[in-house]
């Protein structure tokens, strides 16, 4: 009995200690710090951006085209670091030197591919899609894609295959209303001749003609030219031209949606005899249908040129950039302004098409284990500050261009001051990672103010004197070409067609343009126009205007 009362008394000795330990507070409670139930899930942190930071790291690798590893390592460092340290998400673009296509036709076929590919264009991703490697990403987007809705709105529906699937969304969406094709025109040299007005290309080119007259050499004695272009021409210059003559992107589109080529119209014809007229007079760049870049440039910067059809920021690049830098003598005006013409009897031109539905897209592949949580990131990214932090690199850093601070954001003047000035160095640019970490990345103006927008150095324009008056200068040759901007896909035996065609299109056109008389380039234009349309140019126009009107009654 003596024994079994002393086991008694143990026990229940046992179980009082017991008891008064899990009623009493623990030191570290008492300081107040708690201690958090093993059994219970912690508090989810969410950064200053608004995003519920993850437990575990989110790591997406993706591809993005042809490039070289070692400067797109270099460069997406320093955001890739920020990024992980604030969102626990780690970006890794992953680039090969070995061209785009070539590369995307080895991983389908080794099965070696990231989770995600960017930079397809639609008929590349539908290539993924085809093949079952593209994962259906609409069943996310009522949990997680609220934001991607939203942003791409009023082309979301558009992205949606017709059985109701969605695989892609654009890497580059949004209407950006800032110029990128142009007629150029060398403006010292204008205002010395007492900047007469001008509105066709007639006009224009008499003006370079009358230029080219006052300058016939230039220092080192060689030949100038009243107009050159960049090899190809058919896609570098002669879109333009033709929007010049009211064609949108090289088509004629009717009311009815039917799209016929530059070349089955008489604005063709005429655009063709504009140019010959050049030839003839022996003032258009001979090396302007096999002219590269550096070389033009070179030839550009040497003051051989009076004008150009072309990009924007070719003349600036090719231009004053240079000069600023090599000539101590020179002076703001000497350089090239933007300017709009427009035929005579045409009621508009179309110098600058945007696609603002995206003309690249993004796909998550069946690698990804976790394809929600890429949605997730998507869903952030494509908001206004997740567009701001791609687009414009890290905020608060050392070399930072903008502050983001207690909720609000705003820019580093100096970085401002050197863009509105032309001082900004590009390099810098690079080293903050700006849009190397791209996936579905708006380039238009932001929701939320109106007027931010992806690209950094184009936040100023309003303020930066060269900027403004090329934009105001063709601010109504700006349009939106997301109806006409259709691709063939890659698996349609028309594809090859049209490669065809653009092949022959090239060779026609110079042998057109280069005609003796203006009856010869008559002859060459229509000869060039049956043998394309003998080999399919025809088929072409049917593919797209039934696209088109199939957009017409879909898309709105």
């Amino acid at each position: 009995m003596k024994k079994s009362l002393m086991l008694l008394f143990t026990v229940i000795f046992s179980l009082s200690a017991l008891a008064g330990c899990g009623g009493s507070k623990p030191e570290q409670e008492a300081d107040g710090n708690k201690q958090t139930d093993t059994g219970q899930k912690t508090e989810k942190k969410v950064n200053e951006f608004g995003w519920e930071v993850p437990e575990k790291t989110i790591e997406i690798n993706f591809y993005s085209g042809q490039d070289n590893p070692d400067k797109v390592n270099k460069y997406q460092a320093g955001l890739q670091k920020y990024i992980l340290e604030k969102f626990n998400v780690k970006l890794n673009n992953i680039v090969y030197d070995v061209d785009q296509k070539e590369k995307l036709n080895l991983m389908l076929a080794s099965g070696d591919y990231p989770e995600v590919i960017t930079g397809l264009s639609e008929s590349q991703a539908q290539q993924w899609v085809n093949q079952g490697k593209a994962v259906e990403i609409g069943q996310y987007m009522d949990q997680y894609g609220g934001n991607i809705k939203s942003q791409l709105e009023p082309w979301f529906k558009s992205y949606f295959s017709q059985d109701g699937k969605l695989y892609m969304l654009p890497k580059f969406w949004g209407m950006l209303p800032i110029p990128d094709f142009s007629a150029h025109i060398r403006n010292d040299w204008y205002t010395a001749m007492g900047s007469p007005k001008f509105e066709t290309p007639e006009q224009y080119y008499d003006i370079l003609k009358q230029m080219q007259a006052a300058h016939p050499k230039n220092a080192k004695g060689e030949k100038t030219y009243a107009l050159s272009g960049i090899a190809p021409v058919t896609t570098n210059m002669v879109p333009t031209l033709a929007g010049m003559w009211g064609l949108q992107n090289g088509y004629k589109v009717s009311p009815e949606g039917d799209m016929t080529h530059w070349v089955n119209t008489q604005e063709g014809l005429e655009l063709t005899k504009f140019m010959n007229q050049i030839y003839r007079d022996g003032l258009l760049d001979p090396d302007t249908f096999v002219n590269k870049f550096d070389e033009w440039k070179a030839k550009f910067s040497s003051e051989r040129i009076m004008g150009h059809i072309g990009w924007w920021w070719q003349s600036w690049n090719a231009g004053h950039e240079v000069w600023q830098k090599t000539n101590k003598d020179w002076k703001e005006d000497q350089r090239y302004v933007q300017v709009a013409l427009k035929a005579d009897g045409v009621e508009k031109a179309f110098l600058s098409p945007k696609n603002a539905r995206g003309g690249t897209f993004t796909i998550i592949t069946d690698k990804a284990k976790h394809p929600e949580d890429i949605v997730k990131w998507m869903n952030f990214s494509i908001t206004d500050m997740g567009t701001r932090l791609i687009g414009w690199g890290a905020p608060n850093q050392p070399d930072s261009v903008w502050k983001f601070e207690n909720g609000k954001w705003s820019w580093v003047e100096e970085a401002k001051q050197a863009i509105i000035n032309a001082t900004w160095n590009y390099e810098k640019t690079d080293m903050l990672g700006q849009v190397y970490l791209m996936l579905v990345e708006g380039q238009g103006t932001m929701k939320d103010d109106g007027k931010s927008t992806l690209w950094f150095d184009q936040n100023f324009n309003n303020e930066a004197k060269w900027k403004k008056i090329m934009n105001d200068n063709l601010k109504d040759t700006i349009y939106d070409n997301s109806m006409g901007s259709i691709t063939i896909p890659a698996n349609d035996p028309l594809l090859i067609t049209k490669q065809q065609i653009d092949d022959q299109l090239e060779t026609l056109w110079a042998k057109a343009v280069m005609s003796k008389t203006e009856d010869e380039m008559t002859k060459n234009f229509n000869d060039m126009k049956e043998k394309l349309n003998s080999a399919g140019l025809h088929d072409i126009e049917k593919y797209r205007s039934d696209v088109y009107k199939d957009r017409m009654k879909n898309w709105k």
